[in-house]
């Protein structure tokens, strides 16, 4: 998690109806039970709105340069501002995924234009259930 990967965040309004956001920043607790992320969410984009405490969230986790996937599902806890050590997990996750999309020929500029480019919210989540998503036998059993 803390490597290069690309994180996808995946939430719902009232109506059921998804929203999908990118995340930076991760940070598990010492116990597992709960997770840190910055999450891509503009303010008064339906995604932001969708960030409310008590909502289900699913995140998940990938490195792009092998077919390995973790999938993490809980609820929100609280939503707020990034902090300082939220900053600095952002950028050691960015700068871990510029050397992971470079592998694809992914130029530095064009990922931290990117990720310059987004409005961030800190998310604070429990997690319930960790999936296996890698392709292959063991594909959606859980962790």
């Amino acid at each position: 998690m803390a490597g290069g990967v690309a994180i996808g965040v995946a939430t719902r309004d009232d109506t059921l109806r998804p929203f999908f956001a990118r995340g930076f920043g991760p940070e598990l607790s010492a116990g597992g039970q709960k997770l840190r992320l910055c999450v891509t969410a503009p303010a008064g984009s339906a995604v932001r709105a969708s960030l409310e405490p008590g909502r289900p969230i699913a995140i998940g986790f990938s490195p792009p340069t092998v077919a390995r996937a973790v999938q993490m599902k809980g609820s929100i806890e609280a939503t707020g501002e990034l902090d300082e050590g939220d900053h600095e997990r952002m950028v050691r996750h960015l700068d871990a995924f510029i050397v992971e999309a470079g592998h694809f020929g992914v130029a530095e500029p064009l990922v931290r234009r990117y990720a310059a480019a987004v409005d961030c919210v800190a998310v604070m989540c429990a997690i319930d259930e960790i999936y296996d998503q890698t392709p292959g036998p063991t594909a959606g059993q859980r962790r």
